[in-house]
């Protein structure tokens, strides 16, 4: 087994050679520029993937009192009223399937037809809890089948 000098020895000998490399490496970067400067190209870096960074303000002037205030945000839409509830639409739209029932994605289509907002598995999954509708998993394919309970 070496000894801890001779090890110590071969990384600092790496070390140096690796600190020489970046130097001779740097000083042609350096010469590159140079040229590119001379022939008025500009050096084009690789465009950064991703979002952009954050630009970190430090101590400068004061921001004025407009510049200080957050921007207002969009407006939210406005809520929207419906005579009949989901929880109740969704009920009646599987009532009328009979004991077939309705799958997920045709209950999902119909509340999206009816233009609400979201998705409907909320209200699905509140009236599977309130025991309303019957969930039944279909074998080899995604979603459910919820008849009347």
């Amino acid at each position: 087994m070496p000894s801890e000098t001779s090890t110590q020895a071969q990384l600092a000998s790496l070390i140096q050679k690796l600190q020489t490399e970046r130097q001779e490496h740097q000083d042609a970067i350096a010469q590159i520029d140079a040229t590119f400067e001379q022939f008025g190209i500009m050096a084009s870096a690789k465009k950064r993937l991703g979002r952009p960074r954050k630009t970190v303000i430090t101590a400068g002037p004061a921001l004025p009192e407009a510049a200080a205030a957050p921007a207002k945000k969009g407006t939210r839409k406005a809520r929207r009223h419906f005579p009949v509830t989901g929880n109740e639409s969704i009920l009646a739209f599987v009532k009328s399937a009979g004991k077939k029932g309705k799958m997920t994605s045709e209950i999902v289509k119909y509340w999206k037809a009816e233009g609400r907002s979201g998705d409907g598995y909320t209200a699905l999954g509140e009236l599977v809890t309130a025991k309303k509708l019957k969930r039944e998993k279909i074998e080899g394919a995604k979603g459910s089948r919820y008849t009347v309970a």
